[in-house]
C-alpha cells in the first residue's frame, strides 16, 4: 500500500492568471509538487487524476466561478483541505466559501511569504490521505435529478431537458448506449411529473417471447387464446394513471408495432379476444440502444411509429463521455454493495481511480457497477489498488 513517507506534499493552484499561477510554481516547487490550472474545468479534472493535499483556489474563475468548484471538489474529495483567494471587496465570498468546506482564506494582493506560512500551516494540521481517493459515500450522493448520479456537464445538460419535459405528458424517446442508465431517465421524467404518484410501469420488449406480445403488452381475456386461463391486464392497463416505459422498443416486431400505433394514435386500447375498447391514460416513453431511423431506413421499424414516438428525444451520453462523474458513481457503488453485502472496502487509490477514467467502458454505468459490485463481494477489506482491477481496465487505454 503506498505511502507518503518519501513524497513531497501536492498543491493544486487553480487561478486565472498564468503570470501569478508561473511565480507561484517557481516559488514553491522547491518545497511542494505544485499543479496549476488556469479554470474551474481543469482544475476538477486534476483534482480528479491526481492525490492533491491542499487546494489553493482564486475565487474568481472563468466558466465556473470559484464557489462551484469548491463544491464540486468537496464531492470529489470531502477531506481535502481548501484555501480560497478572494479580493479585499469580497468578503461575503470568503464567508460563503468557510462555509462549503474552505479551511482558510486569503486576501488579494497576497505576499509569497503569507501564502507559504498558509500553505505549511494548514498541511500540518491535516494528516495527508495519499492512497484512499474514492470512500464509500457517507451520506447520499449528489445528483443532477434524482435518480440519476452525477455532476458532469453532459448531465448537467440532460437535467435540465428533464425537468422541462416532466411535468408534460409528451411522449419521449430515450436514446443511448446499452448500460447507460435509460431507465433511469424514464424514473427521472416520472418522478418530476405531475403522474409520480401513479405506477411507473417498464416493459422490456426484446424480452417478451414473439408469440406473446399482443397478450403482454396490449392484454388479453380468458379463453382468449389456448393458456388463457383468466383475464390478464397489460401494460397499458397496470400503467393507468402514471408512466409507461416500453424499454428496446426496436424489438417488437413489425405487426405488433401497427398494433402499438394504434394505441398511440387512438388513446385506446382493445384487449386480445375482447370487444371493447379501453381508454389509455398513461404518459408513453419508449427507448432504444438501437438506431431507429436507421431501422426505419432498412424497413425494420415503422417511420409512422417512430414520428409518434420521436416528439421530444433524449439522449444519454455513454460513460466515456462523462468521466467527471466516475468518482461520484464508485461511492455511490460502494456504499450500496457495502450495505448489501456486509462489507466494508474502504475504497481506492488515486491510480485504480486514474485507471477507471482511462477506461472506454464498453458496458457503460452499468459495467462499472458490476466491477465495483465484484470488488466488494471478492476482495479483501482493504484499498482497491491498480493490480486488484482486472486487466482490461488496466490496460485500458485513453478515453476516446
Amino acid at each position: 500500500m503506498p505511502t507518503q513517507q518519501h513524497r513531497s506534499p501536492h498543491v493544486l493552484i487553480i487561478d486565472d492568471d498564468p503570470g501569478l499561477l508561473a511565480s507561484y510554481t517557481a516559488l514553491l516547487e522547491d518545497e511542494f509538487q505544485v499543479h496549476t490550472a488556469t479554470t474551474g474545468e481543469e482544475g476538477l479534472a486534476c483534482l480528479h487524476r491526481e492525490a492533491v493535499d491542499l487546494l489553493l483556489l482564486d475565487l474568481r474563475l472563468p466558466t465556473i466561478d470559484g464557489l462551484e468548484v469548491l463544491r464540486r471538489a468537496k464531492v470529489l474529495d470531502a477531506q481535502v483541505p481548501v484555501i480560497v483567494i478572494t479580493a479585499l471587496n469580497e468578503a461575503q465570498y470568503a464567508a460563503e466559501a468557510l462555509k462549503l468546506g474552505a479551511v482558510d482564506y486569503l486576501v488579494k494582493p497576497c505576499d509569497i511569504d503569507t501564502v507559504l506560512q498558509r500553505l505549511r500551516g494548514t498541511l500540518a494540521q491535516h494528516t495527508p490521505r495519499p492512497w484512499t481517493v474514492v470512500t464509500p459515500a457517507e451520506t447520499s450522493v449528489p445528483s443532477v435529478v434524482e435518480p440519476l448520479v452525477g455532476h458532469s456537464a453532459p448531465m448537467q445538460a440532460l437535467a435540465t431537458l428533464i425537468s422541462r419535459v416532466a411535468p408534460t405528458d409528451a411522449t419521449v424517446l430515450i436514446t443511448g448506449e446499452s448500460g447507460v442508465g435509460k431507465e433511469l431517465v424514464a424514473q427521472a421524467l416520472h418522478q418530476q411529473s405531475p403522474r409520480r404518484t401513479g405506477p411507473f410501469v417498464a416493459v422490456n420488449c426484446g424480452a417478451i417471447p414473439a408469440d406473446l406480445t399482443e397478450s403482454t403488452v396490449f392484454s388479453h381475456e380468458r379463453g382468449a387464446f389456448t393458456g388463457a386461463v383468466q383475464r390478464q391486464p397489460g401494460v397499458f392497463e397496470r400503467a393507468r394513471g402514471g408512466t409507461l416505459l416500453l424499454d428496446e422498443v426496436s424489438s417488437l416486431r413489425l405487426d405488433s408495432q401497427g398494433t402499438l400505433l394504434r394505441v398511440l394514435q387512438e388513446r385506446t386500447v382493445m384487449r386480445v379476444g375482447g370487444h371493447q375498447a379501453l381508454p389509455v391514460d398513461v404518459r408513453v416513453v419508449a427507448s432504444s440502444n438501437q438506431d431507429l431511423e436507421g431501422l426505419v431506413a432498412a424497413g425494420r421499424f415503422r417511420a409512422d411509429l417512430f414520428y409518434r414516438l420521436h416528439v421530444i428525444p433524449l439522449h444519454v451520453p455513454p460513460l466515456r463521455q462523462r468521466c467527471d462523474d466516475i468518482p461520484l458513481l464508485v461511492r455511490h457503488f460502494l456504499a450500496h454493495y457495502n450495505r448489501q453485502f456486509g462489507r466494508q472496502l474502504p475504497g481506492l487509490t488515486w491510480e485504480a481511480l486514474a485507471a477507471l477514467s482511462q477506461y472506454a467502458w464498453p458496458g457503460n454505468v452499468r459495467e462499472l457497477e458490476h466491477l465495483i459490485a465484484r470488488l466488494v463481494a471478492t476482495g479483501r477489506p482493504q484499498v482497491v489498488e491498480v493490480a486488484d482491477l482486472p486487466p482490461e481496465v488496466r490496460a485500458g487505454g485513453p478515453v476516446s
